[in-house]
């Protein structure tokens, strides 16, 4: 082990609280700026689940115990560690969300957002002036919140709101209405209400999480509506770096500008918090794009061994309940407005096993090497027969989760091969799921097995094997 990277009772650390934390860039950003200051301090991913009780509140009382100078604070946990902090500064009370935590020289503990001035650092760092400008902000999730909390203290000179949901959008600017003086606020639909406002904005910045890698052909934007010349449009989705809605910018001559300067200004002013000197901009910037590259042109990892799909039992509830975790963290990070974040209420184990005991329940847990690395939810009850049907015997889907880590890799066509022999055991010709229309990866997955659209629905039919 090298001297930098050494580990002692001396050194000062930080980390990162979310979940999942994996597939942060964080650490990398933080520890190379730590190693250019000569500062001996670490920066940490710290897992926690929000599905175990109590963990938000023990991970952040746990600071003071352990030592640790702050942390950072992600999806889904950023509003949920706001009772467990002794004071909160203005811009965290206003977006009613904590990005970083410092540990106080008395032992407080103080919660900040550097999300709103570090998108406003990016966009000065990229010479755009916000103050005087028409903003449209997509989205009216938590990011959208620390965008129109940035633009209205930048002296932005009128912001539109678009979201699909309206009320949403509403609650949003109502939370925030105390904060943005008599600055005006509309509020539209996403995407047919923009059509009114897209020519007289002057910078539209996409906080949703369409376009974001695995979905990176999304965008939030309709492809019939022209960008402009002089017009600035700023995607907080930094994976892929040039996302859809930067190509349709380009195309329609406007500026476009990726979202990882936000990602590193919002890490810069917490490392100054932390440590009191100035943030090695360039530095995290050149770490933090090297990291992506890197995971860019690796290619995912090959399964050690083929794809075993079994029957679960009621000692797999738990490992189901973890999966399953992961697909509701994918469905709210893709649709905030209508998904949860995980919580322990989500499809806790006692649920699985409950279902588990149903006669007409199928459960599938596939296995790579002995790990799991999805599941299948099904039931065989048949669908109800009405004056104007037959009895439709079919094996209903009400989940596909695959490990993110082993997505692309044939885990979610091993469950699905396994609940058609399912199917087939039982003498049904009929398999049936519902997927979200903004789940296009899904959608294209499914269209590959043979299922078909019909009434919303996704439905396969399988020929009877020959008598």
């Amino acid at each position: 082990m090298s001297d930098s990277q050494f580990i002692s009772a001396k050194t000062a650390l930080t980390g990162l609280i979310g979940w999942p934390v994996s597939h942060s860039v964080s650490p990398v950003m933080h520890n190379a700026a730590f190693a250019a200051r000569g500062l001996d301090w670490r920066y940490l991913p710290l897992p926690v689940d929000p599905a175990r009780p109590d963990a938000v509140g023990d991970a952040v009382r746990g600071m003071r115990a352990l030592g640790l100078r702050g942390i950072n604070v992600t999806v889904p946990h950023k509003q949920a560690v706001l009772p467990f902090l002794d004071h909160v500064e203005a811009a965290a009370q206003a977006m009613r969300a904590v990005n970083t935590i410092v540990v106080e020289a008395d032992g407080s503990l103080g919660g900040d957002n550097t999300d709103a001035p570090g998108f406003i650092a990016d966009l000065r760092d990229h010479g755009v002036e916000p103050s005087g400008m028409h903003g449209l902000v997509l989205g009216a999730g938590g990011s959208a919140r620390a965008i129109v909390y940035g633009l209205a203290q930048a002296g932005a000179h009128r912001l539109t709101i678009a979201n699909r949901s309206v009320e949403r959008a509403a609650s949003l600017l109502a939370d925030l209405r105390p904060f943005l003086g008599a600055l005006p606020v509309d509020v539209v639909t996403l995407p047919d209400g923009i059509t009114s406002v897209a020519a007289s904005a002057e910078l539209i910045v996409n906080c949703t999480s369409l376009g974001m890698t695995p979905h990176a052909e999304t965008t939030p934007w309709p492809p019939d509506l022209p960008l402009r010349p002089r017009q600035i449009v700023y995607d907080l989705v930094y994976n892929p770096a040039e996302t859809r809605l930067l190509r349709q910018a380009q195309a329609g001559g406007a500026r476009a500008i990726g979202g990882l300067g936000m990602l590193i200004w919002q890490g810069a002013l917490a490392f100054t918090r932390w440590t009191g000197e100035p943030a090695p901009v360039e530095v995290m910037r050149a770490a933090a794009e090297a990291h992506l590259r890197g995971q860019q042109a690796s290619p995912a990892p090959a399964a050690p061994s083929p794809v075993q799909v079994r029957r679960a039992t009621v000692e797999d509830a738990a490992t189901i309940a973890r999966l399953h975790h992961a697909l509701q963290a994918h469905h709210a990070a893709a649709l905030p407005d209508f998904f949860k974040a995980p919580s322990a209420s989500t499809f806790p184990a006692a649920k699985v096993k409950e279902l588990l005991q149903k006669p007409a329940t199928v459960m599938l847990l596939a296995e790579v090497g002995g790990v799991a690395a999805g599941y299948l939810y099904a039931d065989t009850t048949p669908a109800q027969e009405t004056s104007m049907t037959h009895r439709l015997e079919r094996l209903w889907i009400h989940h596909v989760g695959v490990e993110p880590h082993w997505r692309r890799q044939g885990v979610g066509g091993a469950l699905i091969e396994a609940a058609k022999r399912v199917a087939g055991v039982e003498h049904i010709r009929t398999v049936g799921l519902n997927v979200w229309a903004f789940n296009e990866g899904a959608l294209r997955f499914f269209a590959r097995h043979g299922f078909a659209p019909y009434n919303h629905r996704l439905w396969l039919h399988l020929t009877p094997p020959p008598a």
